[in-house]
Parts: C-alpha cells; sequence; structure tokens
C-alpha cells in the first residue's frame, strides 16, 4: 500500500514496518550521539596516551582500541545496528515489494532516464557497500532500501535532503559565464542532482551513476518532486559527454567508496568535461587532515567493519595532489557534520 511521503522520503508499507526502522534510528542516535562513542572515545584517548602510541602507528592505534571492552561493546553494536537496519528496510518493502518494482518501470521517461544495458560494469561496484546486501546493483530495489537505511543513519534528520541541499547551497560557482548545465556525478538516488536542479531551475541537470537501480528509483523520485532531472547510466571514468561540457560538477562521499586508480581516470574525467573556469565541487572523507588517534582508529573500524573496501587507500593517498596535476586549481570549503571535508576544484580559464 501506498502511504504516501515523508519529505521526500517514501512512507514504508505498514506502521509495523516503520517502527522497526524507527528503532534502528533511535539506536544509532544512542550510540553515535549519546554516551557510548563519547565513552569508548574517551577510554581511547587514554589508554593511546598511557601505551606511548605515536598519531602515525595506526597498528599499535588499533591494538589498543580493539582491547578495551568499552570499544568492544561500542563496535559490535555498531555492527549489529547496521545489520538491523537493512534487515528492516528489506523486511518493510517485501510486503509490497511487486507494486514498488511496477511502479519504477511505469514511471520511465526515456528522456529523462538513460540506461545503458550493454554497460560493462566496473568490478569495484559489485560489493555490499555499508554491509547492505546486494549492495546498489544486486536488487532491483536498492535506491528504496538505500534511501531508507541512509535516513537512519542520519538519525531521521535526512527525509527531505536537509543533507544534500546544504551542500549544494554551499557549493562554489563559476566566476563566470553562471550555470547552463550541471552534473551530479555517482549521484546514487538523486539528492544532490535534485538540490541542483532546486538551486538551478533553468539548468540542465544531470545525474550520473553506473547502477540501473539507484537510477530508477532516482528519476521516480525527481518526477515525483517535479524536479526534471536528466539521469544517465554510465561510469565516472568514460561518461560520454563532450570537452567541456558542464560549468559545475557536484560529487558527494564518491572516491572513499572506488579504489584509487578508478580516482584518478575519474579526476581527469572531470577536468575534461569541465569548462574552463567551471567549478568541481568535492565532499568526501578528510584525507590529508589532521586526525586524534582515536578518529583515525574509527576510519579504520569503518573500513574492516562496515563494507568500505576503499576508504583507506584514499585516506592514505596524496588526492590533493592528484587534483593539482590533473589541472584543478583547489581551495579547501568547510568541514561538513564533523568527518566530511570540502574541495572547491576550479578549472583554469
Amino acid at each position: 500500500m501506498d502511504r504516501g511521503q515523508m519529505g521526500g522520503l517514501s512512507r514504508l508499507p505498514s506502521l509495523d514496518a516503520e517502527q522497526r526502522l524507527g528503532f534502528a534510528l533511535s539506536l544509532r542516535t544512542m550510540i553515535t550521539a549519546g554516551g557510548v562513542s563519547a565513552k569508548s572515545r574517551a577510554a581511547g584517548a587514554e589508554a593511546i596516551k598511557e601505551a606511548g602510541v605515536q598519531a602515525h602507528d595506526v597498528e599499535a592505534i588499533c591494538q589498543v582500541m580493539d582491547r578495551l571492552p568499552d570499544t568492544q561493546i561500542r563496535n559490535r553494536m555498531l555492527r549489529s545496528l547496521q545489520q538491523m537496519t537493512w534487515d528492516s528496510a528489506f523486511g518493510a518493502i517485501a510486503e509490497d515489494r511487486e507494486r514498488m518494482e511496477r511502479e519504477l518501470r511505469a514511471e520511465t521517461d526515456d528522456s529523462l532516464l538513460q540506461l545503458d544495458p550493454i554497460l560493462e560494469m566496473p568490478d569495484y561496484i559489485r560489493f555490499d557497500f555499508h554491509l547492505q546486501p546486494g549492495g546498489y546493483v544486486g536488487d532491483a530495489l536498492a535506491g528504496e532500501v538505500y534511501h531508507h537505511g541512509t535516513n537512519a543513519f542520519y538519525m531521521g534528520l535526512n527525509a527531505a535532503d536537509r543533507v544534500h541541499n546544504g551542500l549544494v547551497a554551499g557549493g562554489q560557482e563559476p566566476s563566470s559565464g553562471g550555470v547552463a548545465r550541471a552534473l551530479d556525478l555517482a549521484t546514487g538516488i538523486g539528492q544532490c542532482a535534485t538540490a541542483l536542479k532546486q538551486r538551478y531551475p533553468d539548468a540542465e541537470v544531470w545525474g550520473l551513476d553506473p547502477a540501473e537501480p539507484l537510477l530508477r528509483y532516482a528519476h521516480k523520485r525527481a518526477q515525483g518532486m517535479g524536479r526534471p532531472v536528466r539521469f544517465k547510466q554510465a561510469k565516472g571514468e568514460d561518461t560520454g559527454f563532450g570537452d567541456g561540457y558542464f560549468d559545475l560538477i557536484n560529487s558527494y562521499i564518491l572516491f572513499h567508496e572506488i579504489p584509487f586508480s578508478a580516482t584518478e581516470k575519474v579526476v581527469h574525467e572531470m577536468h575534461r568535461i569541465l569548462r574552463p573556469g567551471g567549478v568541481f565541487n568535492i565532499y568526501d572523507f578528510p584525507v590529508g587532515d589532521p586526525l586524534s588517534p582515536e578518529s583515525r582508529y574509527m576510519f579504520e573500524l569503518d573500513h574492516r567493519d562496515n563494507g568500505e573496501p576503499w576508504s583507506i587507500e584514499l585516506m592514505e593517498s596524496d588526492f590533493d595532489g592528484l587534483l593539482n596535476d590533473a589541472g584543478f586549481e583547489v581551495t579547501p570549503g568547510p568541514r561538513q557534520f564533523l568527518v566530511v571535508k570540502t574541495w572547491h576544484c576550479r578549472k583554469p580559464e
């Protein structure tokens, strides 16, 4: 049964399903915003100091943190919570799967959704990111599940795309020429793409991603919001757009989810399709920033225990050097919700 919307998020088929997912949301709030994580971090900081571990010695930091009872409790809770979140989301849509899949296909506008049935899918996308069963390509309703699961991750604060709208609103613009064409790279379910269309209503806005299930959901969602975004199934390494096609490109939490070898190709492709004077706004993990030992441990834990196979590869890379070598002029932007770093990358005129 279609039970309407909460902001930009479709309500689950039953109140019972909402309550199960709501419990996971509340538990995450208790762990991350309550005292569980704070107690673990404090215990870790004290233990690391007592052990005389250097901030750059990640292996030693992990050995100290892994032995702490407070950390063990927090880590087990986070892992169980993530599994509970996906189980609840998949269990909820199972009640109405046939209708949901039918609607995804019925609402397709070929002028706004360009799918590529012969796309050679990159190996790196065939992974259960964030422990989501099937990841982004393994289930027809992966977009619907991802939306509900990530809203729980944002502790219920992003049902109306508050995070994505804020990022796009704060993005830099070209210094001249305006924005006639904009791209949301690795758009997923299109939350930044619809935010771009809201900010630039007269612009030709594209969302690009290799994952068909996410794009179908993004298209359905954008249509329901009355925002005619064009979605295209393609890889970031080979977009199919012409040289200098876009005035503005946006990327949110992409690069920690692909191998650095792919990152190098994607960055150079973005430079190619961005016009001189255009801007590439990137939001991702805080590569190159100084981190406390206990904060660095959390990224290591996320990598090994939460379906983030390439995040540490990015964290230990020279990402700024790559951006400069590709030809971008890079200026740092503000830190977003504690862990997300901003890069404003301008292509010289």
